[in-house]
């Protein structure tokens, strides 16, 4: 049997679960909200032939991603994937520029279509991609929003463990207190750690150019999402007159924002997650008109379970202009996962080599 004709199995059942993954500190928070845990959906898509590719995505609330509907949406396409003579990417999920299903759906549904088409063809994910060889990326870990002093012993802890990356949370309530989060942090992580702040939209644009000046001379290189998620003007204002790399993360909910963003010059990078962009070919899409248009990008905080993890992981060893570090991390702080096979060594991550996602069940 060739993998077109395997490919062409009829998937004889489908299997969907909520997941709740406490996180080790429930006190976790960022500009946006508090939650205790994270909560996603889980889809297990096996064929007539018992290969299972697994689909994994988290709960968004503050991109308007509820749990409830995503279940209900993801149990109504069950009838439809059971009823299938072939099942192939279109018509599990459609053209990745429509919106027939909310983004992180998709992209749950494009990755076990993905994970199994791997596993037919016994490769990684990445070598399905267009990636040629294993890739390691550097972990950027997130410090949540804390005082000042307990972000550093945060940080310091990460650390010790080998990370060498960081990205504060701040939220400008008030600015002085976020200055003083990240100078506790530099001086906690050393001079040649690599840092990142992330407003998660808490500045307007003259703030957040007051607060780039200020926080530069902490060695400070990317600033992530400073203002509003729709306001592109203020984006671009804000690029033009700050010291930082200028980072959408909340604006680049789509391949439309996405492109709007690069036609208007309004950021020097983007952060790239299949949740927003609704799977593995709109993430590739979205990196490669980034590259074009000479404004980088990287794989930003994929929160959940490894799964999902893995399948960023995947789309990065594809793409050679990525940036060489990612927010593909923070299992490391949520627990009960519900697979295994992928963890952080010494602050970094390596693209799994086993076939499909390269991860399994626990």
């Amino acid at each position: 049997m060739t993998i077109t004709e395997h490919a062409a199995a009829p998937i004889r059942d489908v299997r969907v679960r909520r997941v709740v993954m406490p996180k080790d500190d429930p006190t976790w928070r960022f500009a946006l909200g508090a939650r205790a845990e994270s909560v996603g959906i889980l889809l297990e898509m096996e064929d007539a032939d018992g290969l299972v590719g697994l689909g994994y995505a988290s709960e968004v609330p503050h991109l308007g991603y509820d749990i409830d509907v995503m279940e209900a949406v993801v149990r109504s396409r069950v009838p439809a994937i059971l009823a299938a003579p072939a099942l192939d990417r279109r018509s599990l999920v459609g053209s990745p520029w429509k919106q027939e299903l909310p983004a992180p759906v998709r992209s749950l549904l494009d990755m076990a279509w993905h994970d199994r088409l791997g596993k037919i063809a016994s490769v990684p994910l990445y070598r399905l991609l267009g990636g040629a060889e294993q890739v390691s990326l550097r972990v950027n870990r997130i410090l949540a929003l804390k005082n000042p002093d307990e972000m550093a012993v945060v940080a310091a802890g990460l650390a010790a463990e080998g990370y060498d990356h960081f990205k504060i949370k701040v939220e400008n309530r008030p600015s002085s207190l976020d200055i003083a989060r990240v100078a506790a942090i530099r001086d906690a992580v050393g001079e040649k750690a690599v840092l990142t702040v992330d407003a998660n939209q808490s500045y307007t644009a003259k703030e957040a150019v007051i607060f780039g000046h200020a926080v530069h001379k902490y060695g400070v290189q990317v600033f992530e999402q400073p203002v509003p998620r729709g306001d592109i003007a203020a984006l671009r204002w804000v690029r033009e007159r700050s010291d930082l790399t200028i980072e959408a993360d909340e604006s680049a909910d789509s391949l439309e924002s996405v492109v709007a963003m690069l036609r208007a010059e309004a950021v020097d990078a983007i952060s790239l997650k299949l949740s927003k962009l609704g799977g593995l070919d709109s993430l590739l899409l979205a990196a490669n008109l980034c590259a074009a248009h000479g404004v980088g990008s990287r794989i930003g905080a994929h929160v959940g379970s490894r799964i999902m993890n893995a399948a960023a992981v995947h789309a990065a060893a594809a793409l050679p202009h990525i940036e060489p570090f990612a927010e593909l991390g923070e299992f490391a702080r949520l627990m009960n996962d519900v697979a295994t096979g992928l963890e952080v060594v010494d602050g970094g991550i390596a693209v799994p080599t086993a076939p499909g996602l390269g991860v399994s069940l626990v």
